[in-house]
């Protein structure tokens, strides 16, 4: 009922039935309350996982169809029975130095398990809340080209589908510049079920020096 639509902003527990709202000229409002990530974030359910720069080239563990025993320099692990699906929602990768590779960069994937479970893939400790709430995601986060083995040797890096970024790929970048730093608005539509990586993955090695980062929601099973 027109009755029932009230004007202006209320804070309510979880739970509270809540008439509609309505602007200050008796408009009804429809728009977003908040920023579309607002709701998940502010309930610690989104994490981001960053890494500055390497100091090393492109190792073969981010290539292209890569044989998984290889070093990977950045990946995302949801590891089996995590009871919690990571839904990736953004994605950034910068070149600093160096020859980008052809062509662009993909978003990749394995089955397997990680070799280093223990030593090398750490927590995310803290969500974009700034609350030092655990994720169930594991990573590798590596400067250097020798990073971590990803899986198994018998297991291949499988790629999804390109990444929606411009990188400079095939020019030379020059040293300690961000031109070509991209983000792209995954907004869902990969989602790292238990007991899968995320790993993004260049066309070819290359003597380039780069850093990402990557930003997830965790959602139950």
């Amino acid at each position: 009922m027109l009755s029932e639509i009230r004007a202006g902003q209320t804070v309510l527990a979880d739970g509270t039935v809540a008439p509609a709202r309505a602007s200050r000229i008796g408009a009804t409002v429809a728009c977003e309350g908040q920023g579309k990530y607002y709701e998940s974030t502010s309930r610690g359910n989104i994490f981001s996982l960053m890494l500055t720069a390497t100091t090393g080239a492109i190792a073969a563990g981010n290539v292209w169809g890569g044989n998984a025993s290889t070093a990977t320099q950045f990946a995302l692990w949801n590891p089996l029975g995590s009871g919690k699906n990571l839904s990736l929602l953004k994605f950034s990768v910068w070149t600093i130095s160096g020859t980008a590779p052809v062509p662009p960069v993909v978003h990749s994937y394995s089955t397997t398990i990680p070799t280093a479970t223990t030593s090398v893939v750490t927590p995310i400790a803290c969500n974009n809340a700034g609350m030092s709430a655990s994720s169930v995601a594991r990573a590798f986060t590596s400067a250097a080209s020798a990073g971590a083995a990803l899986a198994g040797a018998s297991t291949a890096v499988s790629y999804l589908r390109a990444a929606d970024l411009a990188v400079g790929a095939g020019v030379l970048v020059p040293a300690n510049t961000f031109e070509t730093k991209s983000t792209e608005y995954i907004d869902g539509d990969i989602v790292l079920a238990p007991g899968t990586f995320w790993v993004p993955t260049w066309g070819s090695a290359a003597a380039c020096l780069w850093g990402a980062s990557i930003t997830w929601e965790e959602i139950p099973v």
